[in-house]
């Protein structure tokens, strides 16, 4: 059985850390609207250089690198999360869910080491070491592992809910 303390303890996490890499870089401007994200899925080397040089030109690369930094720490509490969610979910359904749950666990898991990947690689292109490889690579890593992410939430959202409806309806009768 699965201690609610644990998904807790992940969940927490995931959201502390979250909301500061949200608020610790300010790294929204023109040139990347999306913040570090935008670099994550930047699409060639010249987008890059140009969200690189406008973090630059503005004292903005010191933060660009503490946030990279910090996300490795976010890494093992969302991953950690939706493996603990999904193989939990899985083990108290049946048939194809249960399946489903196992694959989504270990892919949230996957999705953890893509994170780790292609934060290496921005942590290179940070430090102006950066080539078209180095670019794609990094895209594809980051939209692998929001894909991941993403199946695994579309996963816990209904299951999670449908398990807690059946236990809450089942503890009044």
């Amino acid at each position: 059985m699965i201690n609610i303390r644990i998904i807790i303890f992940f969940l927490l996490g995931t959201i502390s850390i979250f909301l500061l890499l949200r608020f610790q870089g300010k790294l929204e401007m023109k040139e990347a609207p999306m913040g570090i994200v935008s670099l994550e899925l930047a699409r060639n080397p010249a987008q890059a250089k140009e969200i690189v040089t406008a973090w630059q030109h503005n004292d903005l690369i010191r933060n660009a690198k503490t946030n990279v930094w910090i996300d490795f720490l976010l890494i093992p509490f969302y991953s950690l999360l939706f493996y603990t969610l999904c193989g939990s979910i899985s083990v108290r359904t049946g048939g194809q869910i249960a399946k489903t749950g196992v694959m989504l666990a270990f892919a949230s898991l996957i999705a953890g080491v893509l994170d780790v990947l292609e934060n290496i690689l921005m942590l290179l292109t940070l430090n102006g070491v950066s080539n078209y490889l180095t670019v794609i690579l990094t895209s594809f890593f980051a939209a692998s592992k929001f894909i991941l992410l993403a199946l695994a939430l579309l996963y816990v959202i209904p299951f999670g809910l449908r398990l807690i409806t059946l236990k809450i309806a089942g503890g009044r009768g």
